[in-house]
């Protein structure tokens, strides 16, 4: 089986997590890629990643062990290299959430590395999701979460437009493909399609986005 990846990027709320759950449930082989990530002792635990205490993820990233990893809401988030060999032995495709366009381009740089390294090819899907700023906001404020949590993620939403509209501007398409998430099932059938058909002349989705990233 050829190993493949699934990066989704997009602003907080995009619907990330929701897309995944749908295409794993819709395929069994995809499987969502579990994180490592830091915690303190007043931290919710969420089983969806491994988590790890401050001190042990530094030294995780004194061992090279992350292919990337960034700190987002006072925490650290990791992509750890064994995990993903562990799902190419199993025959998945991992689906991977990777923020900002910077953390791509980092993880792109080091699994070259690990390719290199280990002796396999990946295909990496690139996904941006999005929805309008308005959509987006109510979804934030919607969810059981702490003013100051929201307010942090109203920023680092407000961030991640800007940082799409200069890509823009700068003709850059980092992207396989962009799509609007406003159905949920929808967005998982245009992603299987896809990524089975793999057509390169296919509608990759960014003059919609830029019509409306020129209207804000």
């Amino acid at each position: 089986m050829d190993k493949k990846i699934v990066i989704f990027s997009g602003m907080p709320a995009s619907g990330k997590d929701t897309v995944t759950e749908a295409l794993c449930a819709a395929d069994d082989m995809f499987v969502p890629f579990k994180k490592h990530r830091s915690v303190s002792p007043s931290d919710k635990i969420k089983d969806t990643y491994f988590n790890i205490s401050h001190e042990e993820f530094e030294k995780m990233i004194g061992n090279g062990e992350f292919l990337q990893y960034h700190e987002r809401y006072g925490r650290y988030y990791g992509i750890a290299e064994a995990v993903l060999l562990d799902y190419f032995q199993k025959g998945l495709c991992p689906v991977i959430h990777i923020g900002r366009i910077e953390n791509y381009h980092i993880f792109c740089r080091n699994l070259l590395l690990s390719e290199q390294k280990n002796g396999y090819k990946a295909d990496v899907f690139h996904i941006q999701l999005w929805e309008t700023k308005d959509i987006l906001r109510d979804r934030i404020v919607s969810r059981d979460r702490t003013e100051e949590e929201i307010n942090k993620r109203l920023a680092a939403m407000d961030q991640e437009f800007e940082d799409n509209i200069t890509m823009m501007e700068n003709g850059q398409k980092p992207f396989t493909f962009v799509i609007r998430n406003t159905d949920m099932n929808e967005t998982c059938r245009t992603i299987r399609e896809r990524l089975q058909n793999n057509d390169p002349q296919a509608d990759d989705g960014y003059a919609e986005f830029w019509n409306y990233l020129k209207s804000l």
